[in-house]
């Protein structure tokens, strides 16, 4: 019997935005004038629930046009280009730990017209005003986690599906 990988949920802590500022530093030198604005998006930025402690960090830029001609660049600050993993509209990027396994953070950019920045923005804000609705997510996350080996598929399957009904009532 193979052992389940079961995703590690911490409670909050402050030093995410921290980590957060310093890795915004560096976006912003990364991207210079194509950069409209850098957010700390996922439950890291949730200042009530648990989370895993990897940042998920979106990046709002003026165009995606002409980025991966600077894939050298990001790797040069330590950034691992990823597959788009579905989201047609995104560029993904990881920094791992020095141990290269831990994931520290995700980088997500998107284009300022992508759908996908106002949807991330909306259930950060929103979770961080409706503490009772942050802890029914907080709630999910730790039965799912209990439930779903965490490369089944089903953990974020389920996150998926109480984000979508939060932004379905909110907008």
């Amino acid at each position: 019997m193979t052992k389940q990988t079961k995703i590690e949920l911490v409670p909050y802590s402050p030093a995410w935005k921290k980590y957060f500022e310093k890795e915004k530093a560096g976006l912003t030198g990364l991207l210079r004038s194509n950069l409209i604005e850098v957010h700390h998006i996922g439950s890291t930025a949730i200042n009530s629930i648990a989370a895993k402690p990897t940042l998920d960090i979106l990046v709002e830029v003026h165009t995606l046009d002409g980025i991966q001609a600077f894939q050298d660049e990001f790797k040069r600050a330590g950034l691992i280009w990823q597959d788009d993993f579905d989201i047609s509209e995104r560029l993904y990027f990881i920094r791992l730990a020095p141990d290269g396994v831990t994931h520290l953070s995700h980088i997500h950019i998107f284009d300022k017209s992508s759908n996908h920045v106002k949807n991330h923005l909306d259930f950060r804000d929103y979770l961080n005003a409706e503490l009772e609705v942050a802890k029914e997510y907080e709630k999910l996350k730790l039965t799912l986690n209990e439930k779903f080996d965490e490369k089944s598929g089903m953990y974020l399957a389920g996150k998926n599906e109480f984000i979508g009904t939060v932004l379905k009532n909110i907008t």
